[in-house]
């Protein structure tokens, strides 16, 4: 048995032996070289990721700010993201927290961002500093979670908190009364699909919509989603799904238009058409209701935000033009163009209000 394993050693050698190689003289950089190169593109994805979690916290800040009173649950903030090396290695994903260091940043709880119209901001406060106390406590440099939680209870009671910043010209106290907002937590989903969802009191935004998407179309998509969240309709599909008996059979409706999927796929037939997903959209029948609903009330929300209410049926003419079947399947969601059409008549509604000076709110059932 041993000459046997010895024997296939020997194989395996001439074997690894005999392979082909690359028939060309390749360049190859030195050491110094590949260092440089590998650093300046880290900097590089730093500084990329960064600014697209930035420019997201500064689009969610108004739709949160201006509508608390269509939000089931609210609290105070100074507008403000904190961040040590972990969690920049997080927020960045795929760099860990020393090659993070070894770009320059220190071991410390920094001012990741400070959000574009926060009180933060009004206040003077700039990612260059780093918090050292809040109303005379002080705390830990590297312990971001400890800091979130002192700011979070010195602001609860809407009164002027006083921080104390270290810069590189000394320590200055600056005076910052915080805003109530939405209860929302802001993320950014990898996915490369263009879209969004919301989950529990959570607003996931995906790079790919923050990729083709300019500002307006990415903040009515949050406002889309805020509504989602302030109307609660993850808790009334979930109750809908139980009342409905769509948890007993909308699985086997699923399940069954799959297995015609794939019998039509073995046979050659290409449908236009998922069986699975009509299977589904049968089944939740009450979701394009949300999302019509969502749609109307988000662009109250961003009319309340200030946004730009006129351009907002553009990111839907965007979906459209990447999802062509969106403008004649029906699943889940509406049709795109039933949405654009419902859209400018929701436009004409909130731009009488605003003529008349009434109060931007969406109009309730009768």
């Amino acid at each position: 048995m041993h000459m046997r394993f010895k024997i296939l050693l020997v194989g395996i050698w001439l074997g690894l032996m005999g392979c082909i190689s690359t028939e060309h003289q390749l360049p190859i950089p030195d050491a110094d070289s590949f260092v440089d190169a590998q650093s300046d593109m880290q900097a590089e994805a730093i500084t990329f990721q960064l600014n697209r979690r930035a420019r997201l916290y500064d689009l969610s800040w108004p739709l949160l700010e201006a509508n608390t009173t269509l939000c089931p649950k609210t609290r105070r903030s100074i507008g403000i993201v904190l961040a040590d090396l972990e969690t920049y290695a997080d927020l960045i994903g795929g760099l860990t927290a020393d090659q993070i260091e070894a770009q320059g940043l220190a071991d410390d709880t920094h001012l990741f961002h400070i959000i574009k119209g926060s009180p933060a901001a009004r206040a003077g406060l700039s990612n260059t500093d780093f918090i050292r106390a809040v109303n005379g406590e002080r705390v830990e440099a590297n312990r971001p979670s400890a800091l979130a939680q002192l700011i979070s209870k010195e602001i609860e009671g809407g009164e002027p908190v006083q921080i104390l910043v270290e810069r590189q010209n000394g320590e200055h106290t600056l005076e910052v009364t915080s805003s109530e907002v939405c209860d929302v937590i802001i993320k950014l989903s990898t996915s490369s699909a263009l879209n969004a969802l919301a989950q529990d009191k959570t607003m996931i935004v995906n790079a790919g919509l923050m990729r083709s998407a300019d500002d307006n179309m990415v903040q009515y998509i949050m406002a889309h989603e805020l509504a989602h969240l302030a109307l609660r309709h993850a808790r009334k599909g979930t109750w809908n799904t139980i009342a409905s008996g769509v948890v007993l059979y909308g699985p086997v409706l699923y399940a069954g238009g799959a297995v015609v999927d794939r019998t039509l796929e073995v046979f050659g037939q290409n449908s236009k058409r998922s069986f699975a997903r009509q299977g589904l959209a049968r089944a939740m029948w009450f979701s394009q209701m949300f999302e019509a609903e969502a749609d109307y009330v988000g662009l109250y929300m961003l009319a309340r935000a200030g946004g730009d209410i006129d351009g907002a049926a553009e990111v839907f003419r965007l979906f459209a033009r990447e999802a062509p079947a969106s403008t004649w399947l029906r699943y889940t969601h509406p049709l795109t163009p039933e949405r654009v059409a419902a859209l400018e008549l929701a436009l004409q509604e909130i731009q009488e209000k605003q003529a008349r000076g009434e109060e931007l709110l969406p109009e309730l059932l009768q």
